[in-house]
């Protein structure tokens, strides 16, 4: 098993909210839901003057990832136990804001914290996560981080968990726009 951490593909471009909607004080991705408080198919645009090609999947608004129409349907079944899809507009189109709902434990005290003295910790380095708490997760946040990154489980040892797996159908079908940074690896696979 690998656990991924989610990030943007600098690459491409990256997608914005429009500002009234980024301004707000519910432009948050702290694993609540959101269907209902921001508005329905508010607009975003990708930035102007860019020679990067536009992505399949966007890093948006600083926070989340927005998954063009027809990738967030592909990727239904692995995206939608896990969170919830927020429709927008990008030039005419239709993109679905990702919202991760699903929240991980970790072991707090075995966790790597740029300060940690004991009872102050701040800064997570390295989150130690407790693997029987991801049996049905393949898709999570964690609290530790101010739910600032996402995660995505790469477990290949049953054929469901192949299918849940995030990393393996972005690889499977070449979608861009995310990049898989290793921040754990039993060895089970390489």
């Amino acid at each position: 098993m690998k656990i991924y951490s989610v990030t943007p593909d600098t690459n491409y471009r990256l997608l914005f909210p429009e500002d009234g909607v980024y301004d707000s004080v519910f432009w948050e991705f702290n694993a609540q839901p959101l269907a209902g408080k921001l508005p329905l198919h508010f607009s975003a645009y990708f930035k102007e003057n860019s020679d990067k090609p536009i992505p399949d999947v966007a890093w948006m608004g600083m926070l989340t990832f927005a998954f063009r129409a027809d990738v967030a349907t592909a990727l239904l079944d692995i995206l939608e136990p896990h969170g919830e899809l927020l429709p927008c507009k990008v030039e005419g189109e239709v993109w679905y804001v990702y919202n991760v709902l699903s929240v991980a434990k970790v072991d707090v005290t075995r966790s790597s914290y740029e300060v940690d003295d004991g009872v102050n910790r701040f800064g997570l380095i390295k989150p130690h996560f407790l693997l029987e708490d991801l049996r049905e997760k393949s898709i999570f946040k964690i609290e530790e981080d101010n739910y600032s990154a996402t995660y995505s489980v790469d477990d290949r040892s049953t054929d469901d968990s192949i299918l849940s797996s995030l990393f393996c159908a972005i690889s499977a079908h070449g979608y861009t726009g995310l990049k898989f940074n290793t921040v754990f690896d039993d060895g089970a696979f390489s």
